[in-house]
């Protein structure tokens, strides 16, 4: 048995949080107007619901901070279809490891949403690249209607991965991997208020998942079963 079953995941992991730290740099920080509160740019474009908003968030078309605006977030974007690989494959990898080392086939469901959210995430860029592609015509109603579904398919899949693999962490893995589950909960939570109703839950939701990406990665370091330990059905 391995000493440090989930060893693989955390290093994808480590590539994970290396281009996070890229994207904070890529992606504008700062944006001409905000919606709902929402500090984040790319967070308040993804959840972005009516023309009014998108053009509060980008700024007058023909203005310089449109077109700085512009160059960042499809820089961002283009740049994300590599950062969704890397989570998704850890996310994936880490799902079938423990199917794996615990002999629990359920937790399989896990790798499946981590492909649901690279779906997700892909069609979602998709919609982001070609809205400000339109943003001098105003014609994006189409692509603005999808986003929405197609954000929380990725926002969504990613809580309620959180939520599978929690249920199996809470089971004698340890009180970390029960603070985990705990955290997975209350991720859960957040992200329901913000589907109901979008507002000051959203960002906090968000941010709730990047926690819960570093603390599976910082358990797939630190992991050790016990040398009694066997895999169990």
């Amino acid at each position: 048995m391995k000493k440090r079953p989930y060893i693989l995941s955390g290093f994808i992991g480590l590539a994970v949080i290396v281009m996070s730290l890229v994207n904070m740099i890529v992606f504008p920080q700062e944006s001409p107007g905000q919606i709902d509160g929402i500090g984040s740019p790319i967070i308040a474009f993804e959840f972005a619901e009516t023309p009014e908003e998108i053009y509060t968030l980008f700024g007058a078309s023909g203005t310089p901070e449109q077109a700085a605006m512009v160059q960042g977030m499809d820089q961002g974007n283009r740049l994300d279809y590599l950062y969704m690989l890397l989570y998704s494959g850890f996310l994936f990898s880490f799902a079938v490891l423990a199917a794996r080392h615990t002999g629990q086939t359920w937790l399989h469901a896990g790798a499946a949403l981590a492909l649901l959210a690279f779906a997700g995430d892909a069609l979602e860029n998709m919609q982001l690249l070609s809205i400000t592609g339109k943003l001098a015509s105003g014609d994006f109603a189409a692509e603005l209607a999808r986003l929405h579904w197609f954000t929380w398919l990725k926002w969504g899949s990613l809580a309620t991965y959180f939520v599978v693999m929690g249920v199996w962490l809470w089971r004698g893995n340890g009180r970390f991997a029960k603070l985990i589950a705990i955290a997975a909960d209350i991720t859960f939570l957040l992200g329901l208020v913000s589907f109901i109703q979008r507002g000051p839950a959203t960002e906090p939701f968000t941010l709730a998942i990047a926690l819960m990406f570093v603390l599976l990665i910082v358990f797939s370091f630190v992991y050790k079963p016990e040398e009694t330990e066997i895999a169990h059905g």
